[in-house]
């Protein structure tokens, strides 16, 4: 009966939120700015999900206002605590799957690079938070436990994240990437139909 119960409240919460009947997101979920968010069929993720679309950070005249768009696509697959913020554009692909403890976003707070970075006497919190980023996860994409995602990157169709994984530079098609920063390690060859080590194609 407990199954049972915990399944009801996950689909009445999911029509709740978004208005449907084809989404499942456990009802502990954190989800803000749904009306920035595009979401395709057969949506799932585990418990702890954090998604957010951001459209003001700050208050009064210093606030900053912000036009997100985060699109998910067809059959994706989210595990535990998966956190998801985004304040420009986020489009994760069909049938991405991803593991557990995992984020991704494109901004951060505060530039810590360039000619006009921000002061560590300035608190976080009240450091601007960058913009003008995208996060792209194409179709296929397989995203291990505890990746993070940073702001400005493309992974490409078919590719595997490793666990534990950062990703902060763009990750080509059908290929597999570790560490951190993430280094390709292998990519997938089409005449062998196998994973070959990256550079001996």
């Amino acid at each position: 009966m407990r199954f049972y119960g915990g399944r009801l409240r996950t689909v009445l919460y999911s029509r709740l939120v978004f208005g449907r009947w084809d989404i499942n997101v456990d009802p502990d979920a954190r989800v803000n700015g749904t009306e920035y968010m595009e979401i395709g069929r057969h949506f799932r993720a585990g418990r702890g999900l954090w998604l957010e679309a951001i459209d003001q950070y700050g208050e009064g005249g210093t606030a900053q206002r912000f036009t997100p768009r985060l699109v998910i696509g067809d059959n994706v697959s989210l595990s535990e605590y998966v956190h998801i913020g985004c304040v420009h554009h986020i489009e994760i692909g069909n049938d991405v799957l991803m593991g557990s403890k995992i984020y991704i976003t494109d901004h951060n707070h505060g530039v810590y690079r360039g000619a006009h970075p921000d002061s560590p006497d300035v608190p976080p919190t009240q450091r601007p938070l960058t913009e003008g980023e995208s996060i792209i996860i194409e179709d296929n994409v397989w995203i291990g436990e505890f990746c993070t995602i940073l702001p400005g990157v493309t992974i490409g169709y078919g590719s595997i994240i490793g666990s534990h994984t950062t990703v902060t530079h763009d990750i080509p098609p059908k290929s597999i990437a570790v560490g951190s920063p993430a280094k390709v390690i292998k990519q997938w060859d089409e005449e062998k139909g196998a994973w070959v080590a990256a550079g001996h194609r």
